[in-house]
């Protein structure tokens, strides 16, 4: 988990920033790409070490497949984008949860390993999330327009910093209280990072918007 956690770190900072101070919809789409890039890298990496009868942390080509494979998927994402989010938007808040849910399940289904936990956990929290917001909460975090100066971006500072700072104490602190030693050490480990992600695209965002740091779409 520590060396996924720390290839994930400038993720970690960098998304919610995207997500919380310059457009929710752009945050979310770069998220489900680079998790879900990272999910199959990491699955072929572990299926090529079983194929070669080495372990998957000697697999030769790493930087190079993991560039490969983003760019596939990201440009695979780019063409039937605008489809899918069709789609979603049209079948309802209960499918959308459903979607996430099920590639969720998919991606810890038969490989259960730290790492996926962590790419699965946080699929689910984002995307619930994500659509927690659309449904009752419709953060925008775009600046707002009719404002200049300091009052237009001190609130985007202030959302990002709160927001990194509650995923931070999120993830530590349920780290910190997860039994090394509980047979449902796994479980822990996916709800912790299924929490940092509700707390990123739903949790923070209504916050901002009940401290007026924040506009929503919903008519007032």
């Amino acid at each position: 988990m520590e060396t996924i956690f720390k290839w994930w770190l400038p993720y970690l900072i960098l998304l919610p920033f995207i997500y919380l101070c310059v457009d929710e919809k752009k945050g979310l789409r770069l998220s489900v790409i680079l998790l879900i890039s990272t999910w199959i890298y990491f699955s072929l990496k572990n299926y090529i070490g079983v194929l070669t009868e080495e372990l998957p942390e000697k697999f030769p080509i790493d930087m190079l497949g993991g560039w490969v494979i983003g760019g596939v998927i990201f440009c695979g994402y780019f063409f039937i984008s605008t489809q899918v989010e069709t789609l979603l938007a049209k079948a309802g808040f209960r499918a959308g949860m459903i979607a996430c849910a099920a590639v969720s399940f998919i991606m810890i289904l038969n490989q259960p390993a730290e790492e996926m936990l962590l790419l699965g956990g946080t699929l689910l929290g984002a995307g619930a999330g994500y659509y927690l917001n659309r449904k009752h909460i419709d953060f925008r975090s775009g600046a707002s327009p009719e404002k200049t100066g300091a009052a237009k971006y001190l609130p985007l500072l202030v959302r990002f910093l709160l927001g990194i700072t509650g995923l931070a104490l999120i993830l530590t602190a349920i780290g910190k209280i997860i039994p090394q030693d509980s047979a449902n050490k796994n479980l822990y480990e996916f709800l912790r990072f299924a929490l940092g992600g509700l707390w990123v695209c739903a949790g923070a965002p209504w916050v901002f918007v009940r401290l007026h740091l924040a506009e929503t779409g919903k008519k007032q």
